[in-house]
């Protein structure tokens, strides 16, 4: 799976489904060539990266069923972990096999919100949080990592 063309399906979806979010590539010096910034209505951002990679071992089969995608409020603060569903439901919408939440693994990794993503090429592209910013503030390197659960 070629990582724009996955992003571009996410971007998609998330149109589809009342979710503002746009390309990042590179915005604001962030490093950020493969990415997605998805806006709330009360002006936060998350900004998500994106990475690739293949898996030889292929898809694996024994992740659970994801949540219905939720409703996102039309004002107001937005959970982060209700943003991490929507884009796994988008990265599901964009073609792959298996999707699995960092949120709800049993484990949570060091990036507690994220989605890991695989595909029948035996190809995985990682969903990361990088930024979670309220209303007027700016990405930089002293809050990246820093993830709120709430923007």
């Amino acid at each position: 799976m070629d990582p724009i063309e996955f992003r571009d399906g996410m971007l998609a979806y998330l149109a589809d489904h009342s979710v503002t979010a746009r390309a990042a590539e590179g915005e604001s010096g962030s490093g950020m060539q493969y990415g997605i910034i998805t806006r709330t209505p009360s002006g936060g951002e998350a900004w998500w990266q994106l990475a690739a990679r293949s898996t030889p071992s292929g898809a694996r089969t024994d992740l659970p069923e994801l949540d219905t995608a939720p409703a996102l409020p039309d004002s107001g603060a937005v959970q982060v972990a209700d943003l991490e569903l929507v884009l796994a439901h988008a990265a599901r919408a964009a073609g792959a096999s298996t999707v699995e939440r960092y949120s709800t693994r049993e484990k949570v990794p060091s990036l507690k919100y994220g989605v890991h993503a695989e595909f029948p090429d035996q190809t995985a592209v990682f969903v990361q949080l990088h930024w979670s910013l309220r209303p007027g503030e700016e990405p930089r390197e002293s809050n990246r990592y820093e993830p709120r659960d709430s923007i």
